[in-house]
């Protein structure tokens, strides 16, 4: 009887080492089988059934050894990309996948422009990303929202709210700001305050970690920079501690 190979089509993505003195297919030896009665059977036979139970055995726990290691190393997320693709792939062969004109013809008008609407802004927001977060159209989107909540909660009247957008050209020829409307800005100010105090959670302090930092601000900075340089600067700062750096 050939020896079962271990599935490798299950390993895409991951290469599957296949186990050692393993023979492939062609140049595997037929070898008997132990069965219940072994009364009718001579010792070299009996011997060889059990290598080649022990051997199958042997297979079958590398295959689930194999598969095991490679569920933890390509994680969760993947598997279920992996069976999403498997099933469409199913579902596509037995005809169940919807044709794109198929998709078109049941789409009504009022959904296609809700989706359109919906593609644009997600195209919109995927220029904005990292640092670029923060960039003029995202502060103008603040200003303009930080507006609308100040005149719905009547510090100013909606109709400024609406034309508050000042003439760029018109330079040095702005009247002077009324008291009322800086102190909008500072009762404005102080709620997004409270409500940042209210966002932030209380992360539990490592006593023994060491001290880097000057003060909050700073704190979280060095673990940007920890968490982007430490993988290649690990060995540079054990060798500083320890005094062996070259």
């Amino acid at each position: 009887r050939s020896a079962a190979r271990p599935d490798t089509r299950m390993a895409t993505g991951y290469n599957a080492v296949p186990p050692p003195g393993h023979l492939p297919e062609a140049e595997a030896e037929a070898e008997p089988v132990l069965t219940g009665n072994t009364a009718n059977m001579t010792p070299q036979e009996r011997l060889a059934a059990l290598k080649a139970k022990l051997k199958d055995a042997r297979l079958k726990n590398h295959k689930a050894v194999v598969a095991e290691d490679r569920r933890n190393k390509l994680g969760p997320d993947a598997l279920k990309k992996e069976r999403a693709e498997r099933a469409y792939a199913k579902a596509k062969e037995d005809g169940h996948v919807e044709t794109e004109e198929e998709k078109l013809l049941r789409t009504t008008a009022e959904q296609a422009g809700e989706h359109s609407y919906k593609m644009e802004k997600k195209e919109k927001r995927r220029g904005e990303y990292g640092w670029d977060v923060f960039n003029n159209e995202a502060q103008y989107r603040h200003y303009k929202k930080q507006l609308r909540r100040s005149g719905d909660v009547g510090r100013i009247g909606n109709a400024e709210a609406d034309d508050a957008d000042p003439d760029p050209l018109a330079y040095g020829e702005a009247r002077p700001v009324e008291q009322a409307r800086v102190q909008a800005l500072v009762d404005d100010m102080h709620e997004a305050a409270l409500r940042r105090a209210e966002w932030s959670r209380r992360r539990t302090f490592d006593e023994a970690r060491d001290v880097t930092y000057i003060n909050k601000r700073n704190e979280i900075y060095n673990k940007k920079i920890e968490r982007a340089f430490d993988p290649y600067t690990a060995e540079i700062k054990a060798n500083l501690e320890r005094g062996t750096a070259l």
